[in-house]
């Protein structure tokens, strides 16, 4: 099963490459032909892909078929030929680097492909097939190439056909028109250029053209390219498209410029689990963009297949002229995430001369996980984020792992010449020489610019161990009273401390915790720190450890807590060793950890925590980015009948994000008769003071359309606030999203107090005051239209509710004349 398999020819393109000392032209051998471009394409963009062809049974085909596996393309469906040579191209180049074609093709071996070739089996659960019509313009391989797209629609994949006319590979223009016709009756998507849209339809208006083939053909997308222009794009029902301008770019040899476009725009198709229907009208600029990208970036290297970019480069394109963020269905609004690829665990983070640092881990060139960097942002008021260059980059130590970052006041570590500045310190990720054993250790970078560049200590490592593999994620803080730095660092199943008086030389103190706790999955990410209760001058420490996946767990991911003492050499569990706390009883609040160096007179304990899970991280549809980080949350400890709990709350700095509020008092719901709230917002923030009666659930849904919603509901007779997701839009992406989840909730001398916050693909729900928190993703397929009060039975009685609405935190960066082209929805 793979994400692409595409059918067709794949050929040698001989692409000028000067001329000789006699003044000839010279050529260079390149491999090419449209659809195995376009597999390569997806490939390099890191989509599974199989290819179905012939090619001679020749050193051209050998070096084929070797190009296709290095580029890892399935190659188990190309077969060999005895009978006809690999098909040759000759491209001819124009000054502006438009091209002509010359084939050498009497047959090719490509044209012998036959039924009996094709293993039909082979193709079964592909998501996506395609093909062109070159494979067409003969037999026997015109016949199995339109048997083998009927199997494939047959079983599920959507179709995408490019009409690639060649006229000198036809007998005649009449029947390749007539060909063709037959591959759009196939096609779900359709790349086509504007000669070929005049061919088929006699027409050079796009519109009516691109209309005329959806309405007559059943067409789902028509994309029309237009080369450095862009593309004009119809899509869904009625009158919709788009036309997206492209990319100025140094341009060399077009050759395989419309097959790059195609692979970029099938690998957004797929990261959006290949639902044309479900993908909103707003995101098909942004998708064009990006195949744009792509497709602009072949162009500035001869030959089709070596000039394929990686997800980097196209997105960094697409990044070079502005992105609107703000337009993005899927991007949280008032939550931090990045411009672009890919973000999990926040790390290094500190607060220094006016400025909050949120580093995270990063992986620059992909959106899904990778070797890990230390992306960076920064933030005066904990609401709106800069994002810097990256902080920290693998070096001959290894990738850069978790972390965290502390101001050195005094100078304990030598590093600041008697002044004061920053120091990381993190794991460093690689493998043990000559062993498989992954290894991990601890070391320091430091900053003397406020954090806008990073040195790598020459001693790193400063902390290892040979013995323990899981050695990683150290949290280090200044313990006044033991006049030392202290540092906590995860070890599999347990937490390790060690003490220091310079940051460099570190000595081993205690470990915690092999039979305390939640022990379903590794130990990770810690923090420690010291919290008053109720705002009293008691005061005991907190233990935050994070704990990865298991299988076999359906919540996946999660952090724990754990109450106790600290000595600055040994932590004491003061509840008994099986119980267990959690952070956050949503599905997608991960290694949650804490400021450091927050001004005393400001007093507060901060964290913020990665905003997925482990289970889909590398899943969700977000396509151009994937990660994005919780509100930052004040901690506090409150005591609840006589247990000390942690409560946690939304700073206070996130309010200055309202702009409109509707309120409500003394209401009575009811199934019958609910309270809606019609909204054409989607960045809320509701409070409800809920009075509870025994029995009458109460639902408060946050609908995007009849069938799609998120539920946010409260059952007094279990006592149970919970999260309903099954139904909230986009979840099939894997099987563990769809979900209902909860934890238990007393309430409050009858009452229910609850502070939600809803951003595009959020849901942060806060009970009684922070006591209780849950923090999901959701990905509605339509913006929240309305917010409906309701009960399963009975009635049920708001004493108040408010609902504001807020404004986003981003702003268009540079120009974004490349991205904003016509709309017509």
């Amino acid at each position: 099963m793979v994400d692409i398999t595409a059918i067709g020819e794949v050929l040698i393109d001989f692409t000028p490459a000067g001329l000789s000392e006699k003044g000839e032209q010279l050529f260079e051998c390149n491999p090419g032909g449209a659809p195995a471009n376009v597999v390569v394409v997806l490939s390099k963009l890191g989509k599974s892909t199989a290819f179905i062809g012939k090619v001679g049974e020749d050193q051209f085909g050998e070096y084929l078929t070797q190009v296709l596996q290095g580029n890892g393309v399935d190659t188990e469906g190309l077969v060999k030929e005895k009978n006809a040579s690999t098909t040759l191209a000759f491209v001819h180049l124009k000054d502006d680097g438009d091209r002509t074609f010359s084939f050498i093709r009497k047959p090719g071996a490509d044209m012998l492909l036959g039924i009996d070739d094709i293993d039909l089996e082979y193709i079964k659960g592909s998501k996506i097939f395609h093909f062109g019509s070159v494979s067409m313009t003969h037999e026997p391989s015109a016949s199995a190439t339109l048997r083998t797209c009927i199997y494939a629609k047959e079983n599920g994949a959507l179709i995408s056909f490019d009409p690639n006319l060649r006229p000198a590979l036809w007998s005649n223009l009449e029947e390749a028109k007539s060909r063709i016709k037959e591959g759009l009756a196939l096609a779900d998507i359709v790349k086509i250029s504007e000669e070929e849209l005049e061919f088929i339809t006699g027409l050079t208006d796009l519109e009516e053209g691109t209309r005329q083939i959806q309405s007559q053909f059943k067409v789902k997308v028509v994309l029309v390219t237009k080369a450095e222009k862009g593309c004009f794009v119809r899509f869904g029902s009625g009158f919709k498209f788009a036309d997206v301008p492209g990319f100025k770019v140094h341009t060399v040899d077009t050759t395989g410029a419309g097959d790059a476009f195609l692979g970029g725009f099938l690998y957004q198709l797929l990261e959006r689990g290949c639902s044309i229907e479900q993908i909103r009208d707003q995101d098909w600029v942004p998708i064009i963009s990006f195949a744009n990208a792509v497709g602009a970036l072949v162009t500035t290297q001869k030959g089709a297949i070596p000039a394929i970019p990686t997800y980097r480069q196209a997105a960094e394109l697409v990044q070079s002229v502005g992105t609107d963020l703000s337009q993005e269905s899927y991007r949280p609004q008032f939550h931090y995430s990045p411009p672009a690829m890919w973000l999990n665990d926040p790390n290094g983070m500190v607060y220094f001369e006016g400025e909050y640092h949120l580093m995270f881990q990063h992986h620059p060139g992909s959106t899904v996980w990778g070797p890990m960097h230390w992306g960076h942002a920064v933030s005066k008021d904990l609401v709106n984020w800069e994002t810097l260059p990256v902080a920290l980059s693998p070096d001959h130590n290894g990738a850069i792992f978790s972390g965290s970052a502390v101001v050195d006041w005094n100078d304990t570590s030598g590093l600041f010449d008697g002044g004061s500045g920053l120091v990381s310190i993190f794991t460093h990720a690689d493998i043990y020489p000559d062993s498989d054993r992954p290894r991990q250790r601890q070391s320091l970078a430091y900053s003397k610019d406020k954090g806008r560049s990073w040195t790598l200590y020459s001693g790193n490592p400063v902390l290892s161990d040979i013995e323990i593999t899981d050695f990683r994620d150290p949290k280090v803080f200044w313990m006044e009273e033991a006049g030392l730095w202290i540092m906590v660092l995860a070890c599999g199943d347990h937490i390790r401390f060690y003490q220091s008086a310079n940051l460099k030389d570190w000595e081993f103190a205690s470990e915690f915790g092999k039979s305390d706790g939640a022990h379903y999955g590794v130990w990770e990410c810690p923090d420690l720190f010291e919290l008053s209760i109720d705002g009293s001058t008691s005061k005991k420490w907190v233990l935050l450890v994070s704990i990865g996946d298991n299988p076999d767990c359906p919540e996946g991911s999660k952090t724990q807590y754990f109450i106790g003492s600290f000595d600055g050499f040994k932590f004491v569990n003061e509840n008994a060793p099986d119980t267990v706390l959690w952070l956050d009883e949503g599905r997608d609040n991960y290694a949650a950890v804490s400021w450091s160096d927050i001004p005393e007179e400001d007093g507060r304990r901060i964290i913020i925590g990665w905003m997925n899970n482990w289970k889909y991280a590398n899943q969700v549809p977000t396509a151009s980015w994937r990660g994005a980080m919780t509100l930052p949350r004040l901690l506090s400890l409150t005591n609840r009948n006589g247990n000390v709990i942690l409560s946690q709350m939304p700073v206070q700095e996130i309010e200055k994000l309202r702009k409109e509020t509707h309120s409500w008092s003394d209401v009575a719901v009811t199934s019958e008769n609910p309270l809606i709230h019609e909204t054409n917002e989607d960045l809320l923030e509701i409070e409800v003071d809920l009075v509870v009666h025994s029995g009458d659930e109460v639902h408060i849904l946050l609908k995007s359309s009849e069938e799609c919603e998120t539920i946010i509901g409260y059952d007094p007779e279990r006592e149970w606030l919970f999260i309903d997701r099954s139904k909230s839009g986009l979840t099939d992406f894997n099987p563990s999203f769809a979900c209902k989840h909860g934890a238990r909730l007393v309430p409050d001398k009858g009452n229910i107090k609850l502070r939600i916050w809803v951003d595009r693909s959020v849901v942060e729900v806060f009970a009684n005051g922070g006591i209780v928190a849950l923090t999901d993703q959701v990905f509605p397929i339509n913006p929240i239209e309305k917010v409906l009060i309701s009960t399963v039975a009975g009635s049920a009685e708001l004493n108040s509710l408010h609902i504001h609405t807020l404004n986003s935190i981003h702003k268009t960066e540079g120009s974004t004349e490349q991205l904003v082209g016509r709309v017509n929805v």
